[in-house]
């Protein structure tokens, strides 16, 4: 199966800017940046995985393991430096890496 991951990308950046309008609001250029990044810095891991989903080689749950396998390496710079709390920078770090997985694993029937 084929994947748009161009597409794929772009919505996946849409979501983040979504999630921090809707959570984030004192923060939302912070948030969408540190969210953004963390979809640039998979970006090939998200891409290959995606790909090894589509084709079965890999399960949703195999996908969702890999993807939040990922989550403790990565820091929210951004909303940290503009003062958030580490909970609530934890928090939408968490939204963004459940929309990456609900997001992809949604596409694969």
């Amino acid at each position: 199966m084929a994947i748009d991951f161009k597409n794929v990308l772009e919505t996946l950046k849409n979501g983040v800017k979504d999630l921090a309008e809707k959570n984030l609001k004192d923060f939302i250029a912070s948030a969408t940046a540190d969210g953004q990044a963390i979809i640039t810095d998979l970006q090939d891991d998200l891409e290959t995985w995606t790909q090894q989903l589509a084709n079965g080689e890999i399960s949703k749950d195999d996908f969702t393991f890999l993807v939040l396998g990922q989550k403790e390496l990565i820091e929210m710079i951004a909303l940290k430096q503009a003062g958030l709390a580490q909970i609530a920078a934890d928090r939408f770090k968490n939204d963004v890496f459940n929309l990456i997985t609900n997001t992809i694993v949604g596409l694969i029937p």
